[in-house]
């Protein structure tokens, strides 16, 4: 049984004339008539009574359009629901962001951008890892992604929003506080509270530190900035935090550090040889917003 039998049925039990019905749906008549034929041998029964100058259903015939009916109306319905998430899917993009971006930079601009496309909706994930979301990327998983990555770095298939750099984040009454810079080595015998291991923070505070020949003394690491801080303020240790997070803080001391970590912050997208329409207004909307 198939569909295309159930609505040539149909429409022959609607207009109970097979050349009404061909009309309608745009085919030839013995296309019709060939479909029900076969219909009525899969089903062993009559449905339509071809002995009188008029056709008519059976009384078989009549049982069955109901089922038959009640399945072109399901089989309706599943369209236009598939047809939703189709459309759905297509105005939706998926956005990869790291923690810091996500809680200082992305709020006002999520509200920017709803005002501006409310037809266009973001499917926000958090990666700690910017070589994660490149692989996000690459795989089409992720349709966007904020990679913050070693300054002057270029990458393909990505434009820079922002350039910035660490600094030292210490307790008001630590020893260091006094100095105009401070350089790694003055950290080898201090406590680094900082985010998860893979993130950039972790990984170049790391790689700087070998350089001066120690590991750090790491207390704790946390995707939390908001815990940094204040583990910072309360003297139980020391971090290093991206300045676009610490424009409003006046509850410890910052300071510049030797050599500094200078970084960019990338908009990022997967390869594509042309990018939809949305995509465009995406990458238009992030530009405008951070120039």
């Amino acid at each position: 049984m198939e569909l295309r039998q159930l609505e040539y049925f149909c429409n022959v039990g609607i207009f109970e004339n097979f050349t009404r019905a061909a009309q309608n749906l745009h085919v030839s008549q013995p296309s019709i008539t060939k479909a029900i034929k076969a219909l009525e041998a899969e089903l062993q029964l009559t449905l339509i009574d071809r002995t009188q100058k008029k056709i008519s259903l059976t009384a078989e015939g009549k049982a069955f359009l109901k089922f038959a009916q009640k399945i072109m109306q399901d089989v309706e319905e599943a369209k236009q629901s598939m047809q939703q998430f189709k459309i759905r899917k297509e105005n939706t993009i998926k956005f990869g962001l790291p923690p810091m971006f996500e809680a200082y930079l992305f709020p006002d601009f999520f509200i920017k951008f709803q005002a501006a496309y409310p037809k266009i909706e973001l499917d926000i994930q958090e990666f700690g890892d910017s070589v994660e979301i490149c692989q996000k990327l690459k795989d089409g998983t992720l349709d966007f992604g904020i990679l913050i990555t070693p300054a002057n770095i270029k990458r393909n298939l990505s434009i820079k929003l922002l350039s910035d750099r660490y600094s030292l984040c210490l307790p008001k009454n630590h020893k260091l506080a006094k100095r105009d810079k401070v350089s790694f080595d003055d950290l080898k015998n201090e406590k680094f509270i900082l985010q998860q291991s893979g993130t950039y923070q972790h990984r170049k505070i790391c790689e700087y530190c070998a350089k001066c020949g120690y590991s750090p003394n790491i207390l704790l690491c946390t995707s939390q900035l908001k815990t940094i801080k204040q583990l910072v303020t309360n003297e139980a240790g020391i971090s290093l935090l991206p300045n676009f997070v610490l424009n409003t803080e006046t509850d410890f001391c910052r300071k510049d550090i030797s050599p500094s970590m200078n970084f960019d912050v990338l908009l990022a997208w997967g390869k594509s040889k042309v990018l939809p329409n949305n995509y465009n207004k995406f990458i238009d909307f992030v530009k405008s917003s951070f120039n």
